[in-house]
C-alpha cells in the first residue's frame, strides 16, 4: 500500500512559494553532494558496499552537508552517530538535536534508522525480532528523552521522514530525484536544519506539521462571491487600511495570474463577472444595503451565513482603504472582441466599457458623515486638553493598553516615549501566539522598531536597557519564524512590504514625480506659454499623498516623528503652493487637511520660507472656520477658568509640558498656525472666536520662545486689525509685563504691536502711563547700571502726548549719559523723534565714523562698505537728511563709493561705476536718486559691456525718466 505523505503538494504550494533554493547557504555543494551520490547509485558501487562501510558516510553526508546539521563542534553539535537510549541502551544509527560532552544534557529530536540499499524499508528482517527497517526506528523514539517528535528511515536510495505520532504517513525522498530542483526545494524547505528543528521553541516544520493535521480533508462546497471577499479581505483584519492597489491585485477582484493596475481614484476595476453579477443585485440608499430577491434566494441556497453583515463589512473596510466605489466588468471578453483593434488595449488597465450593457458602476460609500474621537483625530483638532485627559484615564490602566493608546502617547511623546514603549511591550507579551492576533503582533514589534531613534530624548537610567531590547528586534524572525504559516501568503507579502516600507517608498516616488510635473507646467506659464488639457496634477498629488496619510494613522504606525514623511509633507505643499500659482490647471482652493499637514509637521522656518512666495491661501470657507476651531482648540488646551473667568495652567497639559518633544511640537504648531493664518482671506468677525482663547493663553502660558512668538508677531503687524483694538492693547500689556533685561521673548511684540495700532487704528493713542513706565523700568537691569531700551522706540508715535513725553524724557536721559548710536538709530528710524535734538545727530556721526571699518561686517558683493556706514546712509535716505550737513565733514578716508552715497549730488560721476547699485538697490535709497542723468549714463554704458538684469531693472523703474536732479 502506498504511503500517503504528511505534507500534501497542494498544502505545500501554498507555504513555499516563496522559499528559494538560493537562500539555503552553499546550495551549490548540497548540489555536487547529490550528483555523486547519485552517480555511485547508477554505477552500482552503492549496492555492493557493505552496511557498516557505507552508513557512517552517508550520515555524514546527507544530514551533515545537505542538511546542514552541525557534526564537528567540539562542545555542542546537532548530529550525533549511535546515540544511546536514556532507556535500555540501545542505539539508532544516529540522531539529531542538540548534544554536549556531558550526555546528560542531551536533547534528542530525530532518530536515525540507516539500511543498505538492498534493504526493502518495507519488509521484516531475517533476524529476530523479525521487524521491518521503519518498526525499528520507530521503537528508539520513545526511548530518548520525550521529546523525540520525528523518525527517520534510510536504504540509501530512499529517505523517509516520519512524525513518531503516525507511522502511516511519511514524506518520502527517491535520492535520484532530488536531482530535480522542485524536490530538492522540497526536502530543504521541511528538514533543513535551519527549518527542521529549534532548541527552545516550535520550529517552521513543526508548527507546518501543526496546520496539516489541522486542514481539512473534506471536499470545499462552491463558495458565494459574498464569501469570497469577505474571506479574502477579512485576513487582513488587524490592519485598519490596506493598500488599495493591493487588494485590487488580489483573488477574488483580480482574476488574472498576473499584476494589474485596477485602483484609481479612489475606484476598484475588477473584471471577475461574479462581482458585476452581486453588484448588479445590491441596491445602497441612505446607508442601507438592500438585495434583490433573486441574490437573496442565492444566498439561502448557498448557505451564506449573515450575508448582509458581511456585505456592510465589505463595504466599510473598503471604504477605510481609499475605495469607495467599483466597477466590475459583466464579460471582459466580450469587451475584448470589440476592443480588439483597439491599440494598447489590456486587461491589466482600466478601460472604457458600455455602462450597464458591458458593466457597472456602484458607489459603495457608508457612513460619511461619522465623527471620530479617536486620539490621532484629537491630535489633529489640536485639542490637546482633550487628548491629554483622553490619554491620563488610560494611564495604568490594562484595559487601554491597546494600539491606539501606545500611538496616542506616542503623537504626545508621554514620559519621553516610555509609556509608548511599555505598552507596546505589554501587548507584545498578550499577542504573541495568539491566533487570528499575527497582524497586530507585527504591528507592534515594528512599533518598537522605530521607537528606537526616538529614545535620543530619554534621560533615565534604563535608557540602554530599552534600547537593547528594541535593537534585539528581528521583523525577519517574526514574519518568516513565528507568524509564516499562520498568515495567507498574501497577508505575509503585505507585511514584507510593510517592514520594508514598500508604500512609502513607492509613494515618495510618485509624489515626486508629479511635483517635477507641477513644476514644469508652472514654469511654461511663467515664460509665456500655455496648456490647453492635461492630467489633474494638484488633485493626483493630494491624493498621493492622502495614501501615505491614511497608511500611517490608520494603523498607528510610529512614523509620522521621521524626517521622511515630514519631507514628503514638505515637499507636496510647496508642490501644491507651485500649483496655486500657475493658471489655468493649478491649485483653486486649499483644504484643511493639507493645511493641518502642514502646521503639524513642517519645520516653522521652511513653512514659512515656503508661504513667502504667496499673499493669499485661497480657501472656502468650511476650511477656514475648521482652521479658527483649530486655533481656538490650540490655544483653549493651555488654561481652566476659575469661577471668576480668569484662567489658570492647565495642570494636565503642564505636566505633559516636561516632556521636550511634545513642548517642541507646541511650539512650533503654534508658529505655523499663525504663519498660516497671515495668509488666510478671514473677516474681524470670524477671528473674533479666537481672541478671548488667545488672550488668556498668552497670559498663562511660559514655555514658548522669541522665535515661537515671531510669526504671531508678523500676523500682528500684518492682520491686526482683525483684533480689537483695546486687545491689541492687552497682548502689549502681556508683552511688557512679561519682558525682562536682555530677554528676547516679548521684544517683537513690544514693537510691532504699536506699528499695528499705528497702520489700523491711527486715531487710537497709548495712554497707559503706568504701563509705559512699566515698560520702562522692564529695560533696566538688576543692579540698575544697564538699560536696552531700543525695542521701546515703536512705543513713541504710538502714544498719547503725556506717555510720549515720558518716553522721550527717559530716552534722553539715557543718551545724555552714555550716548548709543545703535539706539539712535533705532529711534529715528522707527519714530518721528527730532534728530535734530541737541547735539544727538553730531554724536551718531562721530560714532559712526569711528566704528566704521575694524570689526563691523564688509556688505555687498563688491566688499566697499560696511554695514555700520551703510546703516548711516540709510537714515539718511529714509529721513531725507540734506546732503550737506556740516556733520558729514567728521568722515575721513572714505572711498569712492562711500563719498557718492553721502552726497549724490556733488559726487564727481568720472569717477563712478555702475556696479556699485548692484549692492545698493535698495528702494529708500534708490528712489532718492531716482531720475539721476548721470547714473543712467553709466548705467547704459555697462549694460553695452555686459547685461545684468539688476541693473536692466533699475534703469527701467527709476532711471528711463528725464533727469530731476543733479
Amino acid at each position: 500500500m502506498e504511503l500517503k505523505p504528511i505534507f500534501s503538494k497542494s498544502f505545500l504550494s501554498t507555504y513555499s512559494t516563496d522559499f528559494t533554493l538560493s537562500s539555503v547557504t552553499d546550495i551549490r555543494a548540497i548540489k555536487i553532494e547529490i550528483s555523486e551520490w547519485v552517480k555511485e547509485i547508477d554505477s552500482g558501487k552503492i549496492q555492493v558496499a557493505k552496511e557498516e562501510e557505507i552508513k557512517p558516510r552517508f550520515i555524514n553526508s546527507f544530514f551533515g552537508v545537505i542538511l546542514g546539521f552541525n557534526y564537528g563542534n567540539s562542545t555542542k553539535w546537532q548530529l550525533k552517530y549511535e546515540k544511546k537510549s536514556t532507556i535500555d541502551g540501545t542505539k539508532p544509527d544516529a540522531a539529531l538535536g542538540y548534544f554536549f560532552v556531558n550526555a546528560m544534557h542531551d536533547d534528542v529530536r530525530v532518530v536515525i534508522e540507516i539500511k543498505n540499499a538492498k534493504t526493502d524499508l518495507d519488509e521484516k528482517q531475517n533476524r529476530p525480532p523479525q521487524q521491518t527497517s521503519v518498526d525499528q526506528a520507530f521503537e528508539y523514539a520513545p526511548k530518548m528523552g520525550g521529546r523525540c517528535d520525528w523518525v527517520i528511515v534510510s536504504n540509501i536510495k530512499e529517505i523517509r521522514f516520519y512524525a513518531s505520532s503516525d507511522r502511516a504517513k511519511c514524506q518520502k525522498f527517491i535520492l535520484k530525484d532530488l536531482m530535480d530542483e522542485n524536490k530538492l526545494k522540497e526536502l530543504l524547505f521541511l528538514f533543513h536544519k535551519d527549518r527542521f528543528i529549534k532548541e527552545k521553541e516550535k520550529s517552521s516544520t513543526d508548527k507546518l506539521f501543526e496546520l496539516a493535521r489541522e486542514a481539512p480533508q473534506k471536499k470545499q462546497k462552491p463558495i458565494h462571491i459574498i464569501d469570497k471577499i469577505y474571506n479574502s479581505l477579512k485576513r487582513f483584519e488587524g490592519l485598519s487600511f490596506v493598500d488599495p492597489n493591493y487588494i485590487a491585485r488580489i483573488s477574488p477582484f483580480n482574476i488574472l495570474d498576473e499584476h494589474v493596475w485596477h485602483y484609481n481614484e479612489r475606484s476598484l476595476f475588477t473584471i471577475n463577472s461574479e462581482i458585476y453579477d452581486l453588484l448588479h443585485e445590491i441596491n445602497i440608499n441612505n446607508d442601507e444595503i438592500a438585495f434583490s430577491n433573486a441574490l437573496q434566494a442565492e444566498i439561502t441556497k448557498l448557505n451564506v451565513i449573515e450575508a448582509k453583515n458581511k456585505v456592510e463589512w465589505i463595504f466599510v473596510f473598503l471604504n477605510h482603504c481609499l475605495i469607495k466605489e467599483i466597477i466590475a466588468i459583466k464579460d471582459y471578453q466580450l469587451v475584448a472582441k470589440r476592443k480588439k483593434r483597439n491599440l494598447g488595449f489590456s486587461f491589466r488597465h482600466h478601460f472604457k466599457f458600455v455602462e450597464g450593457e458591458e458593466g457597472i458602476t456602484k458607489n459603495i460609500s457608508l457612513s460619511n458623515n461619522i465623527t471620530c474621537d479617536c486620539l490621532s483625530c484629537n491630535y489633529r483638532t489640536l485639542n490637546f486638553n482633550n487628548l491629554v485627559s483622553k490619554l491620563k484615564i488610560g494611564l495604568g490602566n490594562e484595559n487601554y493598553n491597546n494600539a491606539e493608546y501606545a500611538y496616542g502617547n506616542y503623537l504626545v511623546a508621554t514620559n519621553n516615549y516610555k509609556t509608548s514603549f511599555t505598552i507596546y511591550k505589554a501587548n507584545e507579551k498578550n499577542l504573541k501566539g495568539r491566533e487570528g492576533k499575527e497582524i497586530e503582533y507585527f504591528l507592534t514589534k515594528l512599533n518598537l522598531r522605530n521607537l528606537h531613534n526616538l529614545f535620543f530624548y530619554y534621560p533615565l537610567a534604563d535608557s540602554q536597557e530599552i534600547l537593547n531590547d528594541i535593537k534585539s528586534i528581528d521583523l525577519d524572525k517574526v514574519i518568516y519564524d513565528e507568524i509564516e504559516f499562520r498568515v495567507d501568503k498574501e497577508v505575509k507579502n503585505y507585511l514584507i512590504d510593510l517592514k520594508e516600507n514598500v508604500l512609502i517608498y513607492h509613494l515618495q516616488d510618485e509624489i515626486e514625480q508629479i511635483i517635477f510635473e507641477i513644476d514644469n507646467l508652472n514654469k511654461l506659464y511663467k515664460n509665456g506659454g500655455k496648456q490647453q488639457f492635461g492630467p489633474d496634477f494638484p488633485k493626483n498629488l493630494f491624493q498621493l499623498y492622502f495614501l501615505l496619510y491614511v497608511h500611517i494613522n490608520a494603523n498607528y504606525i510610529v512614523y509620522d516623528t521621521f524626517n521622511r514623511y515630514k519631507a514628503l509633507t514638505e515637499k507636496v505643499f510647496r508642490g501644491l503652493i507651485s500649483s496655486a500659482q500657475t493658471p489655468d490647471f493649478g491649485l483653486k482652493f486649499f483644504n484643511e487637511f493639507i493645511l493641518t499637514e502642514a502646521i503639524l509637521h513642517i519645520q516653522p522656518n521652511n513653512l514659512n520660507e515656503i508661504l513667502k512666495k504667496v499673499d493669499i491661501i485661497e480657501v472656502k470657507e468650511d476650511c477656514l472656520l475648521k482652521l479658527i476651531e483649530k486655533l481656538n482648540n490650540f490655544t483653549s488646551s493651555f488654561f481652566e477658568n476659575n469661577i471668576f473667568s480668569n484662567p489658570y495652567r492647565n495642570p494636565l497639559l503642564v505636566e505633559q509640558l516636561s516632556n521636550y518633544v511634545f513642548k517642541f511640537k507646541l511650539r512650533a504648531i503654534f508658529s505655523n498656525l499663525f504663519s498660516v493664518f497671515s495668509r488666510l482671506d478671514i473677516s474681524k468677525e470670524q477671528f473674533s472666536n479666537c481672541e478671548v482663547s488667545l488672550l488668556k493663553f498668552l497670559e498663562i502660558e511660559k514655555e514658548f520662545l522669541n522665535v515661537d512668538l515671531d510669526k504671531f508677531s508678523n500676523f500682528i503687524l500684518f492682520k491686526g486689525y482683525l483684533l480689537l483694538e483695546t486687545n491689541l492693547i492687552k497682548i502689549l500689556s502681556i508683552a511688557i509685563k512679561g519682558d525682562e533685561f536682555e530677554s528676547n521673548k516679548y521684544k517683537n511684540l513690544i514693537k510691532q504691536v504699536p506699528q499695528a495700532l499705528a497702520k489700523f487704528y491711527p486715531v487710537y493713542k497709548i495712554d497707559n502711563i503706568q504701563l509705559i513706565k512699566a515698560a520702562i523700568s522692564k529695560c533696566t537691569s538688576d543692579d540698575g547700571k544697564h538699560t536696552n531700551y531700543i525695542h521701546l522706540v515703536h512705543l513713541v508715535d504710538g502714544c498719547d502726548n503725556k506717555c510720549r513725553q515720558i518716553l522721550l524724557n527717559e530716552f534722553e536721559i539715557n543718551l545724555n549719559e552714555k550716548f548709543n548710536s545703535k539706539f539712535f538709530e533705532a529711534l529715528i528710524l522707527h519714530s518721528s523723534y527730532d534728530y535734530n535734538s541737541k547735539n544727538y545727530f553730531q554724536l551718531y556721526t562721530e560714532q559712526t565714523n569711528l566704528n566704521k571699518g575694524g570689526r563691523s561686517i564688509e556688505y555687498g558683493t563688491n566688499k566697499l562698505t560696511d554695514l555700520v556706514f551703510l546703516n548711516y546712509i540709510y537714515v539718511l535716505y529714509y529721513r531725507e537728511i540734506d546732503f550737506n550737513r556740516t556733520e558729514f565733514e567728521v568722515f575721513k578716508n572714505l572711498n569712492e563709493f562711500e563719498l557718492w552715497l553721502l552726497n549724490p549730488i556733488k559726487f564727481n560721476y568720472k569717477n563712478f561705476d555702475a556696479k556699485w547699485l548692484i549692492d545698493i538697490h535698495n528702494s529708500i535709497i534708490i528712489n532718492r536718486l531716482k531720475g539721476n542723468k548721470n547714473i543712467c549714463e553709466a548705467i547704459e554704458t555697462e549694460l553695452k559691456k555686459e547685461f545684468n538684469s539688476i541693473l536692466a531693472e533699475l534703469k527701467y523703474k527709476y532711471f528711463n525718466l528725464p533727469s530731476t536732479k543733479n
